[in-house]
């Protein structure tokens, strides 16, 4: 796991367009505002998380965020167990994204 500063992973977002950005945090959460092209995997619900990662190939790069980073870089650590190569922490999560004026899409 690497943790970006907003800048960075949005950097990385932008040149990776197979990346898999992916958003830790519950369904209301989510669904009030998210990052654009986000999957949901609540975090919270291991069952539910874990069928979402089951689907993404390891190989891939998966850029990862929660509310406030915390929840994301425990999700990275274990995507990092799971064998996964190159997993990114969003530090300070959407909170930060959204006070840096990044885009997102509201109400869903």
């Amino acid at each position: 796991m690497i943790n970006l500063d907003c800048d960075d992973w949005a950097k990385k977002k932008d040149l990776n367009k197979n990346a898999i950005i992916l958003d830790v945090r519950t369904t209301e959460e989510y669904n009030e505002k998210s990052i654009p092209n986000a999957l949901l995997a609540n975090i919270l619900e291991p069952s539910e998380f874990m069928n979402v990662i089951e689907k993404i190939e390891k190989d891939l790069k998966i850029l990862v965020y929660c509310r406030t980073g915390i929840r994301s870089e425990r999700a990275c650590n274990i995507l990092d167990q799971l064998g996964f190569k190159e997993t990114y922490n969003l530090k300070g999560g959407i909170l930060e994204w959204e006070k840096r004026k990044k885009p997102l899409v509201d109400d869903k």
